[in-house]
Parts: structure tokens; sequence; C-alpha cells
């Protein structure tokens, strides 16, 4: 099975394992230029890394006439995408843990990820300061972080041999985490 996972590289490769894993969806494995509205040097940021179509979906929401077609500019924009998507895993888990308990050990795999995404939330403004100073040593420090965060957060419904009631949006982090991680690689080559 062909999965995505952040390796020491801080590029995606694939590999077999039983550990945490997501798939890598066939959508986001072609890229078409969408000649739609959509700026050109958007295309061409969103077209060089892992999840293309992840990025124009994640990105366009917060686009707005003040942000400048440059790597950097973007990658600041898909941070505002990661904690976004954070806040909303976080609601659906504080909603998951109000309703009866399908499993004993569903509270506290809930209980876990709502401290990772916490530490997920509170990393915005590192990430934000390491972008400005062009420090991308600690700015993929801090994404790994998420990263991490994220699969700890999905591995604890699999140590508890519970299904995930969150697996989708722990699915979407991970590739505008992996996106930004890309951007972050490439942000001084544009």
């Amino acid at each position: 099975m062909s999965t995505t996972f952040a390796s020491v590289a801080l590029a995606p490769s694939p590999f077999d394992t039983q550990s945490f894993s997501f798939s890598k969806p066939q959508e986001d494995q072609t890229f078409f230029i969408l000649s739609i509205g959509i700026n050109p040097k958007l295309q061409k940021i969103c077209g060089e890394i892992d999840y293309p179509i992840k990025c124009l979906t994640s990105i366009i929401p917060f686009l707005n006439e003040n942000v400048a077609m440059i790597s950097m500019s973007i990658l600041k924009v898909e941070i505002d995408a990661i904690h976004n998507k954070t806040k909303e895993a976080l609601d659906k888990t504080y909603e998951l843990s109000m309703n009866p308990p399908t499993s004993r050990l569903l509270p506290l795999c809930l209980k876990s990820c709502i401290n990772h995404y916490n530490a997920i939330l509170e990393s915005k403004q590192r990430i934000l300061n390491a972008i400005s100073m062009g420090d991308a040593n600690e700015l993929s420090m801090e994404l790994s972080h998420n990263m991490e965060d994220v699969f700890a957060c999905e591995e604890e419904f699999n140590k508890a041999k519970i299904e995930s009631p969150i697996t989708e949006l722990n699915s979407l982090l991970v590739k505008i985490i992996t996106n930004s991680l890309t951007i972050d690689v490439n942000m001084t080559n544009v």
C-alpha cells in the first residue's frame, strides 16, 4: 500500500508499514492547471508540491488582495489553513467526547488528541516568527512536530484497537502540513 509520511528529509516517501499512516488518494497524484480564475503564480506554487489540489482548496479561502503570490506568503496562508483545520478537529473531538462512548477507551484517546491539537494551535506564532525571520530550521522543526502530533493522536486509536472517528480530519491535516513542509523547503527558490 502506498502511504504518505514525513521523513527526516521533510519530504513524503512511500513505504509499507503496520503503524499509522494515511493513504495518498488518487485525486492528488495528478494536478491539472485550473484556468478558472486562479492566479498562475499560485498554480505554479501548488503544482510543485505533494498535494496540489489540497494546496489550492486550503489556501483559496484565506486569500485576499493583500497576499503576494510568492512562496513565503502562500506558506503563511497555509499556516492559517493548518490552524483553522486544527480548530475544526478540536471542535469535533470535544463534540465526540460529550457523547456516550462506544468504548471505554474512546474518552482517553480523545483527551490525548485534544492535547495534541492544542500543541499544534500553540505552535502557530512560533511558525510565523520562523517564517518572518527566515529560520528554515525552526520552521521545519515546528511543522514536523505538528505532523508528529497528528500521528500521535491517530496512534492512540490504533493502540486502543478502536476505529478513529477523526481519521478524515487528521488525514487532511497531514496533507496541509506536508504541503507546508514542501513549501518551506522550496521557499528560498521562488
